[in-house]
């Protein structure tokens, strides 16, 4: 467990202090993971939107499918798909786990 110094004027206020300040990094710890999950699902909604589906699909065709593969070298705008599908899986785990996080606080 980790101590943080408060100052008193606050402390009077929040009194019973242990209670107030677990209720308020419990809030301000959703807002933060709420905040995190709309970036990265932005973010996967900028992926779909750029290949025309989800990020599994797109693995899947991007590690079976040559013509596809093909279709996505000869274009200019897709070119870098290879790079885009590791950055596109790391978004993805990272959603995984921060929607985690958030199950976790609101199992509390």
């Amino acid at each position: 467990m980790l101590k943080v110094q408060i100052k008193e004027e606050y402390a009077d206020i929040l009194d019973p202090l242990q209670e107030s300040v677990d209720e308020a990094l419990h809030r301000y710890a959703l807002e933060k993971v709420q905040t995190r999950i709309l970036e990265l699902e932005q973010r996967a909604q900028d992926w779909e939107e750029r290949y025309g589906c989800s990020y599994d699909l797109f693995a899947y065709r991007t590690a079976t499918d040559e013509e596809y593969v093909k279709q996505l070298d000869a274009s200019a705008a897709t070119q870098q798909w290879e790079g885009d599908l590791i950055s596109w899986e790391f978004d993805t785990e990272a959603l995984r786990e921060w929607r985690r996080h958030l199950q976790k606080l609101l199992t509390k």
